[in-house]
């Protein structure tokens, strides 16, 4: 009979990631319980108030065959158990039951443990109590019941639909080993938005009066007072704060700035701060910076320092967001990057990472490069939203970004700071004979992506259509090489799928009328999946269709541009930053690229990042893959007999799992 031989967990600050393998098949399995056991510094479990152990069974949605969810009211994973070898923990710091969160700086340990049905011998999985739930009562529209207080009229329904599926336990559980849940590892503070928008709890919310508004979604991101848009930011905009609250001065690099509370604080301390802000595309009234223009007339009319640096065409765009802080007295620096623009959407309507390094000779650098944007000034157009075709980055700008600062910050880890652009040319040459020079920068990635010995994890938004002269099409040949390397990533935008097919292309060859995009990209070892969420034509199970987009267009959902190599070994990489890991942002943008070498824990926290985007859209993405070829996709129940090992037992499937569980 098969057991649990391996349990593993990871964490960062925000989602746990929970990995287990099975030696075979065991027996009568309907899946596993998942605990979540709270312990301090020594393993010790603690304990509430009331004496009893601080330990949590994880929520759980997804009913057995033969029951319904109706009203997704949670349930736990002793009611409706795990049917697979990992689990992301989303309520780690993230409440079911509202939009508080869970403090951090705490340690836990998670307990796998396999049930079936109950029968004579099994210990029995104690009930919860959830039988009964309070929800407003609808009308036939869906729109709430008021009564004649004016206040929705509550109701009591049955938690679910069906009958009960007494569960019992098969072994005793398995335990994980003790994880610290902590933006803080070293000189770094690594924290992550939440924001992902295809997901039910926030259908949920916006179906909260029985009707989604057109602009519903976006006024909640832009309220600094909503609890949901401070639920989807997570801990960015705190860190922000906390940087802000420091004394001395900032010097900011920014592309976009659009969203009221991150305005607020800059113009709270606009005698300290000096700006260097770019300019966004042009509108439909053709005029450029369209979306900063209002915060850009902000900052002058408060007598901001900036300098406005203004392309206003589309070769080049200043894609910086990265901030530096100079303590007074000359105290050590500390720097934030990262791939989070300062908008409503960067900060709560997309997947985004922020980085505060507390290091004085990175900062130093940052720093360095700041001052040689002020220096390398752009002719300003007058005005500001007039088209400037020839705006370009100087020679010696360029020249000067052509080699990278490399920092020893102690403790076996390395820093690695590359700036851009960092080639001659203006853009990517486009010649059909020869291909185009790699640029130094991603010469270097694409150096440590080849000498992985176990796995690549990225995220990137769009760095290259169909994956060419970019970090998709380069992990796809590194994979294709060596069959051993453990691939997988998540990219946002259609055009990036190495399998895209374009419907117009312009005279480079480059896509200027969308195609056909499949969510999918599967061969072997390699696994690639574009955004994707479940909508009125895949529909399954209880799901409900949901958003993708904040402002229901086409745009960026998953907008971090970064890669994780051998997160499990102690000479691992993580590269990050506002470089969109193609060959465009070497050559033709202001960006800048970070490689942290050796330090296990930050690679740890960010693989974590990676594993929860791109498991909560591979499972929507094979839907709308199977949909798209009319074949028949998940039911979007539980299956009610243990056949739903034989993928992973015959080794099918599981391979990032097992990967994680060892």
């Amino acid at each position: 009979m098969g057991k649990i031989i391996s349990v593993r967990g990871y964490a960062n600050n925000e989602v746990a990631y929970v990995a287990w393998n099975i030696d075979g098949k065991i027996k009568d399995c309907l899946g596993f319980e998942v605990t979540r056991v709270y312990v301090d510094e020594n393993g010790v479990v603690k304990r509430r108030a009331d004496g009893k152990e601080d330990r949590v069974k994880c929520a759980a949605w997804v009913s057995f065959k033969g029951q319904r969810n109706p009203h997704w009211i949670p349930q736990d994973t002793g009611v409706w158990p795990v049917q697979k070898l990992a689990w992301r923990d989303l309520t780690l710091r993230k409440k079911r039951d509202g939009a508080t969160r869970r403090p951090d700086e705490v340690r836990v340990r998670y307990e796998i443990r396999p049930v079936g049905d109950l029968r004579p011998g099994l210990q029995p999985v104690p009930p919860n109590g959830i039988d009964f739930a309070d929800i407003v009562k609808r009308g036939k529209k869906g729109r709430p019941v008021k009564g004649p207080d004016g206040k929705p009229v509550k109701i009591r329904v049955k938690a679910y639909e069906g009958p009960k599926r007494p569960l019992g336990y098969l072994a005793d559980a398995v335990e994980s080993n003790d994880i610290h849940v902590t933006s803080r590892r070293g000189p770094f503070r690594s924290t992550f938005t939440n924001g992902i928008l295809a997901a039910q709890w926030l259908r949920n919310v916006l179906l909260d009066d029985g009707v989604i508004k057109p602009n519903e979604l976006i006024d909640k991101l832009e309220n600094p007072n909503d609890p949901h848009r401070k639920y989807l930011a997570g801990d960015v905009i705190p860190l922000i704060r906390e940087l802000f609250d420091r004394e001395g001065r900032f010097y900011l690099g920014l592309y976009e700035l659009e969203d009221r509370e991150l305005e607020d604080i800059l113009v709270a301390n606009k005698s300290r701060i000096h700006v260097i802000l770019s300019n966004t595309s042009a509108g439909k009234d053709k005029k450029w910076d369209e979306r900063n223009r209002p915060a850009r007339k902000r900052l002058i009319d408060e007598g901001v320092d900036v300098q406005h640096r203004m392309f206003n065409n589309s070769i080049h765009i200043g894609h910086n967001k990265f901030v530096v802080h100079v303590p007074p007295g000359g105290g050590n620096r500390s720097v934030l990057t990262g791939s989070t623009n300062w908008t409503s959407t960067g900060i709560a309507g997309q997947t985004n990472n922020a980085l505060l390094i507390e290091d004085d000779a990175i900062a130093g650098s940052y720093l360095n490069y700041w001052k040689r944007m002020k220096k390398d000034q752009l002719k300003l157009p007058r005005p500001f939203g007039k088209a400037m075709k020839d705006n370009q980055q100087g020679d010696k700008f360029r020249e000067d970004n052509a080699t990278p600062e490399e920092i020893d910050a102690g403790n076996g880890t390395t820093l690695r700071a590359w700036f851009s652009p960092n080639m001659p040319q203006r853009k990517k040459p486009t010649s059909k004979t020869k291909p185009a020079p790699t640029p130094p920068d991603l010469t270097d990635a694409y150096k440590l992506m080849r000498s992985a010995k176990e796995a690549i994890l990225f995220l990137a938004f769009y760095p290259g259509q169909k994956g060419k002269d970019c970090i998709i099409g380069e992990v796809i040949n590194i994979g294709l090489h060596d069959r051993s390397l453990l691939i997988c990533g998540a990219v946002s935008s259609p055009m990036a799928m190495p399998n895209y097919v374009g419907k117009k292309k312009d005279e480079d060859g480059e896509v200027v009328e969308e195609g056909e995009s499949p969510a999918t990209f599967d061969d072997k070892n390699i696994s690639i999946v574009r955004a994707s969420r479940i909508d009125d034509h895949n529909l399954l199970g209880d799901f409900g269709a949901e958003q993708l987009t904040a402002k229901g267009a086409i745009g960026a959902i998953i907008h971090d541009k970064l890669a994780v190599i051998d997160p499990r070994r102690d000479d691992c990489h993580v590269i990050l930053g506002s470089h969109n890991l193609g060959y465009k942002a070497s050559y033709s943008n202001d960006e800048n690229m970070l490689i942290v070498s050796g330090n296990r824990a930050l690679a740890e926290a960010y693989a974590v990042h990676i594993l929860d985007v791109y498991d909560h859209y591979r499972f929507r993405a094979i839907e709308s893959e199977r949909k798209r070829k009319g074949k028949k996709g998940w039911s979007g129940f539980l299956e009610t007999d243990a056949d739903w090992q034989d993928g992973y037992v015959e080794h099918k499937k599981g391979q990032l799992m097992r990967y994680f569980a060892r």
